[in-house]
């Protein structure tokens, strides 16, 4: 998946070898038992990975992060993910809003944050590791 262009230009987090690969995945699963970030694989209809979707901090600020492999783009694989995610969240954690941000020019990440009722809420600016402005998203309870 982190070969793709796509992906490394929109990730925070780069993964380059097969370490960084295991390092991420034990960082996923560092989350799980810290309680600091749900992660999900996204699977198709025949158990293929396809992308990823996660809550970041849900217990201080609570914010939605996925991913999508580029084979499943366009299908509408990141909008189920982000609204099933966002619908669970709301109820296991009992949560009265979730922020989801993305760079302004991922023109894709601003039509899922529509799509699954995130409302824009500002654009913000550059801050590392992001080196673009960002769009901030809301969406309540």
């Amino acid at each position: 998946m982190y070969r793709d262009p796509a992906m490394r230009r929109w990730v925070a987090v780069h993964v380059r070898t097969p370490e960084e690969a295991a390092a991420w995945v034990a960082a996923q699963q560092d989350g799980w038992h810290t309680g600091d970030r749900v992660s999900f694989a996204v699977l198709d209809d025949r158990h293929r990975l396809v992308g990823c979707v996660a809550l970041k901090k849900p217990h201080t600020k609570p914010e939605v992060g996925y991913w999508t492999a580029a084979q499943a783009r366009g299908l509408g694989v990141a909008t189920r993910a982000v609204d099933a995610l966002s619908t669970w969240a709301f109820s296991a954690y009992g949560l009265d809003r979730i922020e989801l941000l993305h760079q302004v020019d991922n023109v894709a990440s601003c039509r899922v944050a529509e799509k699954t009722g995130y409302a824009l809420r500002e654009t913000l600016p550059a801050t590392p590791p992001y080196p673009l402005d960002g769009h901030l998203h809301i969406r309540r309870a």
